[in-house]
């Protein structure tokens, strides 16, 4: 049996770097990359694996998908569909987080696949089950 006590909300906040203000307001004090999509190919980059854009699913809560495709596919082939979720226990993170949409631009190119990384409502600034109940996860 284990004798420590449980960590409070206040706790966990602090080591993921969310400020909880008194009037109940939030501010994530920790700033993590994040990163456009690229829906066209890029000169710079003669060995870019796939290209991506942002499909808006709802204004009001600002989900939507950032579809990747391989920047190379021959003419007519069929691709599978991969539908990721990034990481992050729904609290934290991005579809466009640099290294989620790394990951997806790899699978993408190197698979091929057609991969669909959804963005969602995160906790606690939505309380659960906001991201599991967005548009995209009920369609």
């Amino acid at each position: 049996m284990c004798d420590s006590k449980p960590h409070t909300w206040q706790e966990a906040f602090k080591v993921l770097g969310i400020n909880y203000k008194p009037d109940g307001t939030l501010n994530r004090e920790i700033q993590i990359p994040m990163v456009d999509a690229t829906p066209t190919a890029d000169p710079k980059q003669p060995n870019q694996l796939a290209l991506s854009t942002d499909i808006p699913l709802s204004p009001n809560n600002k989900a939507y998908i950032r579809l990747y495709i391989p920047a190379k596919t021959p003419t007519g082939t069929k691709l599978p569909l991969i539908i990721y979720l990034h990481g992050g226990d729904f609290v934290l993170f991005s579809a466009s987080t640099v290294i989620f949409h790394e990951c997806c631009n790899n699978i993408a190119g190197q698979f091929p696949a057609v991969v669909a990384s959804v963005e969602y409502r995160l906790a606690p600034e939505n309380r659960l089950p906001a991201a599991q109940r967005n548009e995209i996860l009920n369609r």
